[in-house]
């Protein structure tokens, strides 16, 4: 294997090829000098959605492998939501699928944007750790998170929770140690009650093997980086992956922010760019969550200047009494 050869992987169905595309585009624009081999992790990709993602790595000179996961492989009881869906799993086959040849592997999700060159990322040395990794920025679970009694055991021997959106797996130390059966078995034996499952599974199994690298430059959260004062132009100049976990540049129904402008920059430059933005307009118009909640707000900012001008009216009438 070349010392330039840099492989990638991501799990997707259909419904995120668009998604995928804009991902994709933004690793191969800003990877000019390496050769990159995505493996694609799918079970419903068309022919045409194969098409254009094939036809998106040769305009970079790059290569995708499509790997066909069986779904009828995950165990039924497995939890998945709207937000975890069964392909979040499909990392957890990498080891049983991959060729021989790859050693080692960066899984990224789809709803990432790759904004700089990952070589220094990719080639970082592993120093025997099996996987190089990220602190999640949510580390905090809620109240009531049924992650504190899964890793009791590991929160009191120093353990941090990483995120598995970008994971740097050193294939070669992994091989034959762990495989998907192995990662199917200890869900059973959790009684499948993962929050965040593949994610959950992936830190119980791998907590103290890891190395860490820096989150505000491999994996920024977008929301939480707005929330803390930093920008688009901050993220733009600055930051190599960016992770726009949680709701979506793409989904109208929510609340936006400007650091999901770098998103839509790349996803300019694809031929889904048009229709994402219609979408994305025709969701907005329809969408009548600001418009509910300032109607909220407003109701409540009366029923509390009501509530201070009675409180006020009180205030003088006992004042007046006082002067008596």
């Amino acid at each position: 294997m070349t010392q330039d050869r840099i492989n990638i992987a991501t799990a997707l169905n259909s419904k995120y090829m668009r998604y995928t595309y804009v991902m994709l585009t933004s690793l191969f624009m800003n990877q000019p000098d390496a050769d990159i081999h995505v493996y694609l992790l799918h079970s419903d990709l068309t022919d045409s959605d194969q098409i254009h993602l094939q036809n998106l790595a040769k305009e970079y000179s790059h290569t995708i492998h499509f790997l066909k996961i069986d779904e009828s492989a995950f165990p039924a009881d497995l939890p998945t939501t709207s937000m975890w869906s069964l392909e979040t799993y499909y990392r957890l086959m990498l080891l049983d699928i991959l060729p021989k040849d790859v050693d080692r592997l960066l899984y990224l999700d789809v709803d990432m944007i790759i904004n700089k060159p990952i070589r220094d990322l990719y080639f970082t040395d592993f120093e025997n750790a099996n996987f190089c990794v990220c602190k999640d920025m949510t580390v905090d679970f809620p109240v009531g998170d049924s992650r504190d009694i899964i890793f009791k055991e590991h929160i009191a021997n120093g353990f941090t929770y990483f995120n598995a959106g970008m994971m740097l797996w050193n294939i070669s130390h992994l091989r034959g140690e762990y495989s998907f059966a192995k990662y199917m078995a200890l869900a059973k034996a959790l009684d499948y009650k993962m929050l965040a499952p593949d994610q959950d599974l992936l830190n119980y199994s791998h907590w103290n093997q890891l190395k860490f690298v820096d989150e505000y430059q491999y994996d920024l959260f977008s929301r939480l980086a707005y929330n803390h004062d930093i920008h688009y132009e901050d993220v733009k100049n600055e930051t190599t992956i960016i992770h726009f976990a949680g709701s979506k540049p793409w989904e109208g129904e929510c609340v936006h922010y400007d650091i999901e402008q770098l998103w839509w920059d790349y996803a300019k430059k694809t031929p889904f760019y048009v229709e994402l933005m219609e979408e994305f307009l025709h969701a907005c118009l329809n969408n009548p969550q600001i418009y509910n909640t300032m109607s909220t707000l407003s109701a409540e900012k009366k029923n509390l200047s009501d509530e201070l001008k009675k409180s006020t009216a009180l205030c003088q009438k006992l004042l007046a009494m006082l002067d008596k």
